[in-house]
This record gives C-alpha cells, structure tokens and sequence, in this order.
C-alpha cells in the first residue's frame, strides 16, 4: 500500500514523508521534485512555458507512473497492507483530473492540515523559495492562503485521514496511519 501525503503548501508534507521514510523505512517521493527531474525543469517553468492544464497532467500521469514504481517493488510474501512508500504530493495534486478519487481507491491519503496561521506563519519565512507566492504582500499571501484552503477544503476532506495537530510526532502520524489502515 502506498501512503498519499496531501495538503496546502507549507503544510509540512516533505517533512512528513522524510520521517515516515526513515521511520517506516521505505522510500518517498516528492512528486513535484519527480516532476522537475522527470521533465528537466522547474515547475514554475512549467506553469510559465506550458501552463497550468499541461503541469496537470503532467502530474496526474507522475502520480501513477510513481505508483507503480513503488508497487513494483511487492512481493507475494508481503501482506496487502504493508507500506511500501511515501508520496508527497503538491497542494493542486488531489483537486484535479480526478486524482484524489484514483488516490483513495489505490491507498492511504492524509490531509495534512495545520491551521491557516501556521501556514501563513512557515509561508512568510518561505516566500522568496516559492514562486507562486513570492510577489504577494504578507496580507495578500493571507488571504491567497484563506481563498485557495477554501476552494480546496472541499477535495481534502475526501481524504482517509487527517492531521490537524501542527507537532504531531513521527509517532503520533503512524498511529494515524495503523488506525487508518484498519478501515481501509
């Protein structure tokens, strides 16, 4: 089973899926640092060169391709609910071309979901990093941040299981991902 790591940016997605990597020790994935590696460029080149409907498709066939890689890598003696690997996704990832639904129908997907101040909070110390939000003004990221949790909340709430706690332990998330495992 592969694990689906979603939320906004700044939600601590890659942090999750490193600690889960190590701790579990399986592999993870960063699927837009797969995107950028896979195609050559960055993503912000992409939404700039080719826009925002080709980088989504562009990672809706990555988020498979990625699947099967790290499914490739079962064999007949582990049990259907084994962990096998990490993926952390984008924050648009699940909100488009059906991805959460294929997500929920071939694994665990978290939401990780820390409260708007404490995304606005890692954001603001990360914006000169994030294209997408490096021009706006700290109100205008504010609500960029309360506008894109709003049209989004929508799909994250589809997922397995959520994070809500902004220190959850490395422990604490694997007991969220056994207890969801059990419904899945």
């Amino acid at each position: 089973m592969i694990v689906f790591l979603i939320g906004f940016m700044g939600s601590g997605k890659s942090f999750y899926a490193k600690g889960l990597s190590e701790y579990l020790h399986v592999p993870f994935v960063d699927l837009d640092q797969f995107i950028e590696e896979n195609q050559d460029i960055s993503i912000s080149e992409i939404f700039e060169k080719l826009g925002e409907p080709s980088f989504r498709a562009l990672e809706s066939a990555a988020i498979k391709q990625v699947y099967g890689d790290l499914m490739a890598r079962t064999t007949e003696t582990q049990e259907k609910n084994h962990i096998l690997g990490i993926i952390s996704c984008g924050g648009g990832t699940p909100c488009f071309n059906d991805n959460m639904e294929w997500m929920n129908a071939h694994g665990l997907t978290i939401w990780i979901n820390p409260s708007e101040d404490i995304i606005l909070e890692r954001l603001l110390k990360e914006k000169k990093t994030r294209p997408l939000i490096a021009s706006l003004s700290d109100d205008a990221l504010k609500g960029f941040i309360h506008q894109k949790l709003l049209e989004r909340k929508p799909t994250y709430e589809k997922s397995t299981s959520v994070i809500t706690h902004h220190n959850t332990t490395i422990d604490e998330f694997v007991n969220t991902i056994q207890h969801a495992k059990n419904l899945f």
